[in-house]
């Protein structure tokens, strides 16, 4: 074999013993896997998270929302009973009475009485008035106990239309009985008063009302 012939076969052998060409084009095609699966990785990551993160803002603006608005509405005329009640009225107010609905766009709210507050306040006055359960407010027993003694000031409910499961749906109506009986000084002619009802959820519902120049046994105060 001439010395020509001799060269390339060491030049073959020598391709096929030490040429890496090949394992070159399978390790870039391994980097190039490895690069795909790791942006799908993290894009996948990227996408959950963004999500996420869109959801949590959106109950938190929801939260919010429901916060601040009115689960509650006043429906009817707010009306002062003047007292004491019987002979001899009427010489200050004895209870106010509000009818309390859900609001238009409200399918139902928690309504449980035991977690409702209701303040009181005019210019002498600032109450926290307290709920008496199981009275009946319409009944003359019923009132009794609900106006307490002392310097009680309670509140007390009547459902109107209700089912009594403590969620104010829609057609429902609770009556609130606010009494002021016991207040020092007693509330009287043109006074001006603010009562807030402040539900479990929703903003509070607040009104204010001015008694008449003259009591009498019952008394429109819009």
């Amino acid at each position: 074999m001439d010395s020509n012939k001799w060269r390339m076969v060491k030049r073959c052998a020598w391709k096929l013993v030490y040429e890496e060409r090949g394992i070159t084009g399978l390790e870039t095609a391994i980097v190039l896997i490895a690069f795909v699966v790791v942006a799908a990785v993290f894009a996948f990551t990227v996408l959950t998270t963004g999500l996420f993160t869109s959801e949590k803002a959106k109950e938190t603006a929801m939260a919010g929302v429901a916060a601040t608005s009115s689960t509650l509405t006043i429906k009817g005329s707010v009306i002062a009973v003047g007292g004491p009640v019987g002979p001899g009225c009427c010489n200050e107010v004895d209870h106010i009475r509000v009818k309390i609905t859900g609001a238009t766009d409200v399918n139902a709210v928690a309504f449980n009485p035991g977690d409702i507050l209701v303040t009181y306040q005019d210019d002498a006055n600032v109450s926290l008035m307290t709920f008496e359960e199981g009275a009946d407010p319409s009944t003359t027993a019923g009132a009794t106990k609900c106006r307490g003694t002392g310097t009680d000031t309670r509140w007390c409910i009547v459902w109107r239309n209700a089912n009594n499961d403590l969620m104010m749906e829609p057609g429902e109506l609770a009556e609130l009985y606010i009494f002021t009986a016991n207040l020092t000084p007693a509330v009287t002619t043109n006074k001006q008063f603010r009562i807030e009802v402040i539900p479990q959820e929703g903003a509070p519902i607040a009104f204010q009302r001015r008694t008449p120049l003259a009591l009498a046994p019952v008394m429109n105060l819009d």
